[in-house]
């Protein structure tokens, strides 16, 4: 059992701190947990709380939680922030996503709403989702900050515990439950796998851990339920001849052309974008009819092409699948660059074309290039579609590197 040792706090309750053993354990409940309070989170006039609590004929000590705001890594009182496992900030990517919540238990006493006790603490949460499939993960972290207050089993014996929750078109497919000691020196870990049912083209989905604390020397044995959750993902099942999956959509991806895997193909881009000033950020679409149409615009068949079969390859920019493409747009241009100082030129070869000029930014563009580069460029722009599942009407950025 775990040695308490007792000593004067710094709060600003002034009351006894409870140092613990930091080392961590991860607890298993070993009974069934007790059912949350429904209640509301902890109101801003504690008094309040209390005198509705002693209208119903309770007194002694109750509790409820406040949620805090996110706290740098040591307060004025000294208290330590517990790690996380998200790395000290909440983060969101197109298939993670990493919450942080700082929160508060106080206990107080009823009638007189008089807080003689609290337990600081933070909940951190991993989602990882998953492009190729339904399921995705949920790691949940909690531990304890703090703890101020008498040594008495109000304040010794607070317990949290948690469990799944579906919000959204889902279903619990593991997990393993929380439950044990909420003061420092304990640590709560778990992971919950969930699954979405297919539900048409594109549906939200959505998981969260709930948790609360209990204690029997309360007047009111558990708390107000908590949950921690992500936002809403996107699954779907709307690329041909791929795996369903799914990404948060809120998260615009980014598509990266890597110089060194392609040269004259990343040229291109890179002209067209940061010397011109072209759009980076485009729309795709999925309709076959403007892909074709795009195509067709930017490299119409029977315009001279300075191309030995099989060598040489017709690229445009805007890509043929987006609604940015060459059928879209009033007119395309060449892009020829000399400079006069060293004597080097650059020509892209697309001669049926008006040389763009400099600051001109509209239209689309066309570039001859090596044809390899061309369908390697190509292969990765379907295989970035796939793993950021960007769907029709679905933004994305391009950044040549």
């Amino acid at each position: 059992m775990a040695k308490w040792k007792a000593g004067i706090a710094s709060v600003a309750l002034g009351l006894l701190a409870l140092l613990v053993p930091t080392t961590p354990v991860t607890a298993e409940p070993k009974k069934p947990a007790p059912e949350p309070a429904v209640a509301q989170e902890c109101g801003a006039d504690l008094k309040q709380h209390a005198a509705k609590l002693a209208a119903t004929g309770k007194s002694g000590t109750a509790t409820c939680v406040r949620k805090q705001a996110r706290k740098a890594k040591k307060d004025t009182t000294g208290a330590k922030i517990a790690a996380d496992i998200c790395g000290g900030s909440s983060t969101l990517t197109r298939t993670a996503a990493c919450v942080i919540d700082d929160g508060i238990v106080l206990i107080f006493t009823v009638p007189n709403g008089a807080v003689i006790g609290t337990i600081e603490y933070t909940v951190s949460s991993l989602t990882t989702l998953d492009y190729s499939s339904l399921q995705w993960s949920q790691s949940w972290h909690y531990q304890a900050n703090s703890v101020a207050g008498p040594s008495i089993p109000a304040v010794l014996d607070t317990l949290v515990y948690a469990e799944p929750e579906c919000l959204a078109s889902c279903t619990v497919s593991s997990s393993g439950l929380v439950g044990g000691s909420a003061l420092p020196g304990r640590v709560h870990s778990t992971t919950t796998h969930f699954t979405s049912p297919v539900s048409g083209y594109k549906w939200g989905a959505r998981g969260g851990m709930k948790y609360w604390f209990a204690n029997a020397a309360w007047v009111n044995p558990t708390t107000n339920i908590r949950t921690t959750t992500p936002a809403a993902h996107r699954c779907d099942d709307a690329l041909p001849n791929y795996p369903k999956g799914c990404v948060y959509d809120s998260v615009r991806p980014v598509h990266d052309v890597q110089s060194s895997r392609y040269p004259e193909y990343a040229r291109h881009l890179r002209y067209a974008i940061t010397y011109y000033g072209m759009p980076s950020i485009l729309t795709r679409t999925q309709n076959q009819t403007i892909i074709d149409n795009n195509y067709k615009t930017a490299c119409p068949p029977g315009y001279p092409k300075p191309t030995t079969p099989g060598t040489w390859s017709c690229d445009e920019y805007p890509y043929k699948s987006t609604y940015n493409g060459a059928s879209s747009q009033p007119y395309g241009r060449n892009i020829m660059i000399i400079d006069w100082n060293t004597g080097y030129g650059y020509d892209c070869g697309a001669s049926w074309l008006d040389i763009r000029g400099l600051g001109d930014s509209g239209g689309y563009s066309v570039c001859m290039i090596p044809l390899a580069e061309n369908s390697l460029g190509g292969s990765d722009l379907g295989a970035f579609y796939y793993k950021s599942r960007v769907l029709d009407g679905d933004q994305f950025q391009v950044r040549v590197i």
